[in-house]
Order: structure tokens, then sequence, then C-alpha cells
């Protein structure tokens, strides 16, 4: 009956080991924003178990000391793309204690991302920017449409796939770009077409449109 209850223990173990393995966690100052191209939300667990490139978007925020008072510092989106490892992996940022160490991290941002173990995993920094008023609530479309393009840290299978530019037909020329607005991917990919389309072809979308709110 021991021998039975200790195997049971040994394999329960095991499993949550394996569950568990590979998770990624960050220092105390590092909040984590988006994970492999999907926004994450606040206790969410991040698992990789391969070496294949994996990306997260973090902000880093710290209390530091500015002359004589306490001033509050929040970094913007920074991506970080690093290998995978199937061991349990930490993003670290600096301690930000005063104005020097906030204006060095804002110039030039460093990140450890290493293995539980203390094996430190190649990785890549940029900058992740965002338009217009709350650009985080965009991140998701921002970090797609970043990755579609050549940054320091883009992962080209997280990308978009980017809309077609307009071409010249029947002899007439461009009117110039496609100006869309929307608050995601599929928003701005519905107004583009809808302006490629021909008056007709926009009044039977518009009818169908009525028909399927």
């Amino acid at each position: 009956m021991k021998l039975g209850k200790i195997a049971f223990a040994v394999a329960t173990l095991i499993a949550s080991s394996a569950t568990f393995a590979g998770t990624i966690t960050g220092s105390s100052n590092v909040n984590f924003l988006a994970f492999d191209g999907q926004k994450v939300k606040k206790n969410t667990v991040m698992q990789v178990n391969d070496t294949n490139q994996h990306q997260v978007v973090v902000e880093v925020s710290s209390i530091y000391q500015s002359g004589s008072d306490n001033s509050f510092y929040e970094s913007q989106p920074i991506i970080i793309t690093f290998t995978g490892s199937s061991e349990n992996i930490q993003v670290i940022a600096p301690n930000l204690r005063t104005d020097l160490d906030v204006n060095k991290f804002k110039k030039e941002p460093s990140f450890k991302v290493q293995t539980i173990s203390g094996s430190t995993l190649e990785h890549k920094i940029d900058f992740l920017k965002g338009e217009g008023f709350m650009p985080n609530a965009n991140i998701v479309d921002n970090l797609a449409t970043y990755n579609s393009g050549n940054g320091a840290a883009a992962v080209k299978n997280l990308a978009v796939t980017p809309m077609p530019a307009m071409v010249v037909g029947n002899g007439k020329a461009s009117k110039g770009k496609v100006m869309v607005q929307g608050e995601n991917i599929a928003e701005q990919q519905l107004q583009y077409w809808f302006q490629q389309a021909d008056k007709e072809t926009q009044k039977r979308f518009l009818d169908w449109a009525k028909t399927h709110k």
C-alpha cells in the first residue's frame, strides 16, 4: 500500500512538472502584455516547450528617486523575441532606482532572458509603437503589423497578411493611398475593400449588411 502511494506521488509530481515546464515569468517590475501575437491578461500562464522563436511584449515600471522626490516610470511596450526552452524561462529587467537608470533604459532597454538553471537565451529587443489614444488597446494589431515588417525583433509567422496596394486599372491613374481607420485589422480590411469596389457593389454590400446586423 505504501509503495502504491509513493508511486502515485511520484507520478503526480512528474505530471505536474511536465505541465509547468517552460513557464515564462518576469521580474517584479515586468508586466506582460502579449505572448506570441496574443494579448495576455494578468496571471495568464505562458508556456513553451521547444527551441523555436517566441515573442513577448512587456512594460517595465518602477518607482525611482528623482531629486528629493519619488517618481513613477512606465515604459512604452517593448518587444522581446527569444529562443524557447523546455526549462522555465525568466525575463528580468534591471532595477530602475534613479533618474540615470531610467534615462539609460529609455534610450537602450536591456533585459536578461534566461532559464531557471541560469542559461542565457538569445534574444532581440525593439519598441512597439502605437498610434492614437491609448495605443495599447490595439496591441495585437500593432504587433501583427510590426511582425510583417523588418523590425529587429519581428517574427514573420506571427505577422498579419498586409492589404494589397491599389493598382492602376483601365488605363486610369490610381487615386492614391486608401485611408482606413479601424479598431482592428478586420475593420480596416472591410474599409479597404469597400473603397476598392464600384458603386453597384458598394450598394449591394450595404443592403447585405443591413440584413445581417
